[in-house]
């Protein structure tokens, strides 16, 4: 969601004078840039529109746009600015801070800015470089050119998606329904345990019952932990039965 830091917000000197309009008497949006370094603070302008070099009521623009495509409030809304003479009742304002070398997310705010303003006003408003209604360079020819262009902007660069989770293999996939085994157990699973057990030489006599968790199994079960690097508990979790089918 698109959001304007209020005049509040940022610390706004109050205005000497100020004048507004309605909605039908807009008819323009122009863009500006300050002509200065993307470092100036919102302050600084309107102290320096505000001070003796031009001696403004308040800064002289509806709304300004930094680098990172912040918006400010300036003047706001339908009030009347000190952007361009002859326009400052008929054009809505936007200055963008810093000078020719606007970047993709302040055209997206300033662009946002312009749509916002023709919703507001329920028409489309003119696009307008300053320098189009006044002598002078402002806002600059790549700005001016694209406001030629119709103000389009590239949507946000979005986060890379994560990569997809790797799905387990087919035995790991055994191993995960497989129950854990203890000492006293009985059952088939014991004796696919028996049995992986000889196959990796930590034979057990061939006497013992090989659908009963004996201790011979135990201490054949820790051998595998052992070699595995796993605690030895000498219980058949799901890392020692991968172990003994040797996917881990």
């Amino acid at each position: 969601m698109t959001t304007i830091i209020s005049r509040k917000a940022w610390g706004a000197r109050a205005p000497r004078n100020r004048y507004t309009v309605t909605w039908a008497q807009r008819t323009e949006f122009f863009v500006h840039h300050t002509a200065g370094p993307k470092t100036q603070t919102i302050q600084q302008i309107q102290a320096f529109h505000m001070g003796p070099s031009r001696g403004w009521s308040d800064i002289g623009y509806g709304h300004l746009v930094d680098a990172d495509g912040k918006i400010y409030e300036g003047r706001g809304w339908l009030v009347v600015g000190a952007h361009c003479p002859g326009h400052n009742r008929s054009g809505e304002s936007v200055a963008y801070i810093g000078d020719d070398d606007p970047t993709p997310a302040a055209k997206r705010s300033i662009r946002w800015l312009y749509d916002e303003a023709c919703r507001r006003a329920g028409k489309k408003l003119k696009m307008l470089g300053h320098g189009q209604r006044y002598a002078t360079s402002c806002p600059g020819p790549k700005l001016q050119a694209w406001v030629n262009a119709g103000m389009p902007v590239e949507a946000a660069e979005k986060p890379a998606k994560p990569a997809p989770k790797p799905q387990p293999t087919e035995t790991e996939a055994i191993v995960k329904k497989l129950p854990t085994l203890k000492q006293g157990d009985h059952g088939w699973h014991v004796k696919t345990m028996h049995y992986l057990l000889a196959a990796r030489d930590y034979a057990v006599p061939a006497e013992v019952d090989d659908t009963t968790f004996t201790e011979q199994h135990t201490n054949g079960v820790k051998g595998i932990q052992a070699a595995a690097g796993l605690k030895e508990t000498g219980v058949v979790d799901g890392p020692t039965w991968a172990a003994l089918l040797r996917v881990a």
